[in-house]
């Protein structure tokens, strides 16, 4: 190791950074735009896409489709391994027109399904008193589930992951 730059991260990590390399979390979509808009002018990367339509692809599609993790390096006063990211010139020069409308299709498609609601009757612990000594009450209650939650009519939400969740019947 190359040693450590106070308590946030390794010497090789801000080195990484100097390079162009960064955390996942750390890309935005408009520095991997810059990012390609640099590589393509620089001759390093050729495009088969409209530069229009990769600029139309989510933050998400884009992390995907132009980054692959190069490296780690410790990061924190916990020394956390952390995965750091570069762009993908093969991955970038492999995407065409096609795909890009693919991965665009498939990503609409994913917004469209939302989840269904159901009305339900069920019962679900409320915890009271202290830390040394908890309360719990069981509450039954009717109320609209969407996904994995259980929506009341105070407004206030229970996961139905819970321990103590139970669905009791079905409302029309």
């Amino acid at each position: 190791m190359a040693g450590y730059h106070g308590y946030s991260m390794s010497n090789n990590a801000i080195e990484a950074y100097w390079s162009g390399e960064k955390p996942i979390s750390k890309w935005t979509k408009k520095e991997i735009i810059e990012a390609l808009t640099e590589a393509v002018s620089n001759g390093e990367i050729e495009l088969k896409a409209d530069f229009s339509k990769i600029k139309k692809l989510p933050v998400k599609a884009l992390k995907e489709a132009c980054l692959y993790r190069s490296s780690w390096h410790h990061t924190s006063s916990h020394y956390n391994r952390t995965d750091f990211y570069s762009l993908d010139v093969e991955k970038i020069e492999a995407l065409t027109n096609a795909r890009i409308d693919e991965i665009l299709s498939d990503e609409s498609n994913e917004k469209k399904e939302e989840p269904k609601e159901e009305t339900w009757k069920c019962s679900f612990l409320e915890w009271s008193g202290t830390r040394r000594h908890p309360k719990a009450t069981r509450i039954e209650e009717i109320g609209v589930i969407r996904g994995n939650w259980f929506f009341r009519k105070d407004g206030s939400k229970k996961s139905t992951q819970a321990n103590g969740f139970q669905f009791i019947e079905k409302i029309k």
